[in-house]
């Protein structure tokens, strides 16, 4: 499917959105007037694996040295997003992001 047309958009269930296989262009007679792009769930063993190397990489960085670089382009966003400040924000511990055997 190579676009959907707003009155269709009516139509379509979630589980059809979510079935499409990619962004899709919504159109209102020949005019694209938007894009929908169906959110998929992520592979939790690819994800843990990318959280792990992003965590090695950021062990060897200075946050302070990062935000003054950064600052020059806009504000720097000031909320601490390691693990354990996401963790103890939503009450989840390390070992509830690791997939089940």
């Amino acid at each position: 499917m190579t676009h959907i047309s707003i009155r269709d958009l009516q139509k379509i269930s979630g589980e059809a959105i979510g079935a499409l296989p990619g962004p899709t262009a919504v159109k209102s007679g020949e005019r694209t007037v938007g894009l929908l792009i169906p959110l998929k769930s992520a592979d939790p063993d690819r994800l843990a694996a990318v959280l792990k190397r992003a965590e090695a990489l950021a062990k060897g960085r200075d946050a302070r040295a990062d935000d003054a670089a950064l600052a020059g382009f806009s504000d720097v966003d000031p909320v601490d997003w390691s693990v354990a400040a996401v963790n103890a924000l939503t009450g989840k511990t390390s070992k509830s992001r690791r997939s089940k055997p």
